[in-house]
């Protein structure tokens, strides 16, 4: 594994992790503690695992072989899963619960997702990688 770009990712990924706590923060202000408990869970089910497989993904970047889609795919089923947990509590807890699991995904996945893509397109752009293959 290459740590540099682990590295670089983790705290871009971490800062962006920041931002976006602050705002659901903001945001939340005032609301239901309940509200507010699951906005934390469902922001750290999601920001969580992506600050962590986003670095390895940034590990793998641009070798060959299957590693760089196997975290790609761990990434995406560490979050469904761990999302569908959640929803199970929040559904089960009801009132606003779902509100503020709903609200927490959103705040920790979309930001993260949106740096990842970002970060890769960057990277790669910066590294020559080509972006397409042709059979």
């Amino acid at each position: 594994m290459r740590p540099m770009p682990m590295i670089r990712f983790a705290l871009g990924a971490l800062a962006t992790t920041a931002v976006s706590a602050v705002g659901i923060g903001w945001w939340l202000a005032g609301r239901d503690s309940a509200v507010t408990s699951w906005a934390s869970i469902g922001f750290v089910v999601t920001a969580a695992p992506g600050i962590v497989i986003g670095s390895w993904l940034a590990a793998e970047h641009g070798h060959t072989g299957s590693r760089f889609l196997i975290a790609i795919a761990a990434g995406f089923v560490t979050r469904l899963v761990l999302a569908a947990v959640a929803a199970f509590g929040a559904a089960k807890a009801g009132g606003a619960a779902g509100f503020g699991l709903i609200s927490g995904l959103a705040a920790g996945f979309v930001p993260l997702t949106a740096f990842e893509m970002i970060w890769f397109v960057a990277r790669q752009r910066a590294s020559g990688l080509p972006t397409e293959t042709r059979a």
